[in-house]
């Protein structure tokens, strides 16, 4: 079965602020949250870094993207959004995605399986480690762009055995989304149709989601990928092994500036 996916970007009911001719000069507060800061100056400083170290035309580019991230982050200003009337301050109505897959298992076992969160990083890519804490609690670990690593922590908000698992993150995670996984016979009694949605917020914004989309590692094309994996472990019992597919897809961007062991 083909993996069906789809996606959205959230503006329901947003309303374009008015503009502010002193925030389009850049004179007065800053129009970037908090968030965005802390991590455009993370990627920043990274791509900069990484630029400056091999100096090719391709990874020079990048430095200057990582300086203009880093600009952004240590003012709390950007001037597009200044142009536009846009301010993040407030937070942003997210990213939305689906994806959808047919297993030939029982939803009870595939269920079970997801359920122990503990077994994701044997299927999703870069996912480091996940610790099962009390009450509903876990505890991720996430290796994003250019080898940041992203940390957070996540609670059950719905668990219907067999049939559902809803999970948001706490405050305070690097990466905050909100995210359902549904398990429901397929017709014909041909296994289990599981559908995956997530909604999420960009660490760093607009900017840094461009980055991520240029090196092949948004979120949505990790658990793409993710979601495949767990349909080969469970049909099959294991995962293919080559080194390029632990990240999953990539752009040869995104290859080129992969840490490597």
């Amino acid at each position: 079965m083909m993996l069906q996916e789809s996606e959205l970007i959230g503006t329901r009911g947003a309303q374009r602020p008015q503009l502010d001719p002193s925030l389009q000069h850049g004179t007065k507060g800053a129009n970037v949250s908090t968030g965005e800061r802390v991590a455009s100056v993370v990627v920043g400083l990274g791509l900069v870094a990484y630029g400056l170290r091999h100096r090719t035309v391709p990874t020079l580019l990048l430095a200057l993207a990582g300086g203009s991230l880093l600009r952004r982050g240590l003012t709390g200003r950007s001037r597009a959004y200044a142009l536009m009337g846009v301010t993040e301050a407030a937070g942003e109505p997210g990213v939305v995605f689906e994806l959808n897959t047919t297993i030939l298992k029982p939803r009870e076992e595939l269920y079970r399986v997801w359920r122990d969160f503990e077994n994701h990083p044997r299927f999703i890519p870069n996912l480091l480690s996940v610790r099962n804490l009390e009450a509903g609690r876990s505890h991720w670990v996430f290796q994003g762009p250019v080898g940041v690593v992203l940390e957070w922590d996540s609670r059950l908000t719905e668990d219907r055995p067999g049939e559902r698992i809803e999970w948001h993150t706490l405050p305070g995670s690097k990466l905050p989304h909100t995210g359902t996984v549904r398990f429901e016979d397929a017709p014909g009694g041909r296994g289990t149709v599981v559908h995956l949605a997530l909604r999420y917020h960009v660490p760093g914004g607009r900017a840094v989601a461009l980055v991520a989309k240029l090196l092949g590692e948004e979120p949505k094309q990790y658990l793409s990928r993710g979601l495949r994996q767990f349909k080969q472990l469970q049909e099959t019992g294991e995962v293919a092994t080559v080194d390029a597919q632990t990240h999953g897809h990539r752009s040869r961007l995104g290859k080129t500036l992969s840490p490597r062991s």
